[in-house]
């Protein structure tokens, strides 16, 4: 089978476009806008090409006395399990080829015993989650807006219509450092005691990044006159997402204001060609109900707009280099993600 080789600088430039074709219409993980966002967290985009293999973005990172790690967010994307599996192990071989002593990968297969055991014997096993969708909430909005309202429940269709009535006002607004300040601002008293946020610089540059190539929309929420909720969505191929969501803890929220900005969410994917909308991450099916799980609080919003969760297999480790990866997961990544929390205030490496 012939070799996999990186895209030449034509094919980085038609890149989405080439990723838009896949499966499902690809995945917005596997865009040319990702891979230049991530190199806020020192990883090097690589894009990988190859006959009868999908394209396939690959973050980079050198590790310090380790080497290479190779990471294939939401990928790499085929038709079916064994297409999956097969254009992994041809970017196993591919990896090995460049020096990479491990190789991780996030395929978009639902999780499945059966899915699970043929990477198993692959030599893959799974590892910590990194996207916020390893379990999420897929909408179906297709079709006319009424027929997209008719399958939320009577109370979340109430809530919507309550927020219009109450004077509450989404904006569909630039990616200028006032609106993405107040954005990272309502997400700060969002988190506060619940989770960490990554940098300021992290969050405006993924805004701008999409929204400067029409994949992604600021939205905030006025009450009075004041900004008390914001959202951030993006689009790829036929699926838009929820990417971000802040509200005020101050008590001004008008009551349905979230199911309002999530509509208008909705509203903006349809105009760009979305019939999926992905709430990006939910508690796994088998916990929904658990107060204990970190998601539980914006799983609980989430699942009034469905209680349908799709769980995908997540995060896929290959070693390449049996010794070298062996010390990466009993030290280096534990000791990263430490390092990254206290220095970067990044909850990723």
């Amino acid at each position: 089978m012939p070799q996999l080789r990186f895209a030449s600088a034509d094919e980085i430039a038609h890149w989405d476009e080439s990723v838009e074709q896949l499966p499902g219409g690809g995945e917005v993980w596997q865009s040319r806008e990702y891979g230049q966002v991530k190199r806020f967290q020192r990883y090097r985009p690589l894009y990988v090409v190859g006959q009868d293999f999908p394209p396939t973005l690959v973050l980079e990172k050198t590790i310090p006395f380790l080497g290479r790690l190779w990471y294939v967010p939401g990928g790499p994307t085929a038709d079916g399990v064994e297409a999956t599996r097969t254009a992994a192990e041809r970017l196993g071989d591919f990896a090995r080829i460049n020096g990479v002593f491990l190789l991780k990968i996030e395929p978009r297969l639902e999780k499945r015993p059966e899915t699970l055991e043929e990477f198993d014997e692959a030599g893959f096993s799974s590892a910590v989650r990194i996207l916020p969708n390893e379990s999420t909430i897929l909408l179906d909005i297709s079709g006319e807006e009424s027929d997209v309202m008719s399958r939320f429940s009577g109370s979340t269709r109430t809530k919507i219509r309550k927020a219009d009535k109450l004077g509450f006002e989404v904006r569909r607004v630039e990616t200028s450092d006032e609106n993405c300040r107040t954005m990272y601002d309502l997400l700060a008293e969002t988190g506060e005691g619940r989770f960490e946020l990554r940098p300021y610089e992290y969050y405006r540059d993924f805004w701008r990044t999409f929204a400067d190539a029409g994949r992604g929309q600021l939205f905030l929420g006025y009450a009075e006159g004041a900004p008390v909720a914001g959202m951030f969505a993006t689009v790829f191929g036929k699926t838009s997402g929820y990417k971000d969501g802040a509200s005020t803890r101050s008590g001004s929220l008008p009551n349905g204001a979230m199911y309002r900005m999530q509509w208008e969410l909705i509203l903006w994917g349809r105009e760009h060609g979305a019939e999926v909308h992905d709430l990006i991450g939910s508690p796994p099916s088998d916990r929904l109900d658990d107060p204990e799980h970190p998601l539980h609080g914006v799983g609980q919003y989430k699942l009034r707009l469905s209680k349908q969760v799709t769980d995908y297999v997540g995060v896929l480790d290959l070693p390449l280099r049996s010794k070298h990866a062996q010390l990466w997961a009993r030290l280096g990544d534990p000791i990263a993600r430490r390092w990254a929390l206290r220095m970067r205030h990044d909850v990723f490496y």
